[in-house]
């Protein structure tokens, strides 16, 4: 198993969340990406596949949209699936 694309984000105080990809180098599996989330020492880790990926990026890229609007022209209807 190799690793690439090594990734943190995060504080101290808070927590922190890494990323890398990882890739079987006998190909016996597909990519995935392994995602551990640390807070006050404690880590959850998550391997994540392509689809579960592509969702987590979409609702990353709402919720940064939402931050990023004006307050008045955010839209507070829930999910819109």
């Amino acid at each position: 198993m190799h690793r690439g694309f090594i990734a943190t984000i995060g504080r101290e105080r808070t927590g922190w969340v890494s990323l890398q990809l990882l890739i079987d180098r006998f190909a016996r599996r597909d990519l995935a990406v392994k995602l551990d989330a640390t807070r006050y020492g404690a880590t959850q880790t998550v391997l994540l596949s392509a689809v579960q990926l592509d969702r987590l990026i979409d609702e990353l890229t709402r919720a940064r949209d939402v931050m990023r609007a004006p307050a008045s022209q955010r839209n507070w209807t829930g999910e819109t699936r």
